[in-house]
């Protein structure tokens, strides 16, 4: 019976070696000078990407009114909530006298603005996925519901009279 040789190159000596340029020429055949660009765009796009996002950031806090809770939200849809001595949506809004929901809005529409648009942000605290928030939108736009609410104002113009 033959013994198995054991691999040669354990661990990897080329892939501690090489550069990331040399990689990325390697993975899209390409030459070096190309894969420097392509290094050197993606960096570019990505800083660009995360100055946009960071600048939506930065305007939204500003314009708001209630600036605790739209920190709080933000902490939360980075996933840094346990940072802040929280550990539920509920105990942030006992904290600042609001409902539980609104603190899930306000999380929900951070999300929005740190995806940049995209679906790849996401974060595995939040129990509702993109599928199924389309559910919610749609019942939240139920006719009936819509009928109550405007029942609802109608009675409190009345009272207001």
């Amino acid at each position: 019976m033959m013994k198995k040789q054991p691999d040669s190159y354990e661990p990897d000596i080329a892939a501690m070696i090489d550069r990331p340029e040399e990689i990325m020429a390697d993975k899209y055949g390409v030459s070096i000078a190309v894969a420097l660009r392509i290094i050197a765009d993606r960096e570019d796009l990505a800083r660009r990407g995360q100055a946009q996002i960071l600048s939506s950031v930065i305007g939204q806090l500003i314009q708001s009114r209630n600036i605790n809770l739209q920190v709080h939200a933000l902490a939360i849809a980075f996933g840094m909530d346990h940072l802040n001595g929280a550990h539920s949506q509920s105990e942030i809004a006992k904290e600042l006298g609001v409902t539980r929901a609104l603190v899930s809005h306000y999380v929900l529409a951070w999300r929005d603005v740190l995806a940049g648009g995209i679906g790849a942000f996401d974060n595995r605290t939040f129990r509702k996925r993109d599928s199924t928030r389309e559910i919610y939108r749609q019942s939240a736009n139920d006719p009936v519901l819509e009928a109550k609410r405007k029942l609802r104002a109608k009675l409190q113009a009345k009272r207001n009279k």
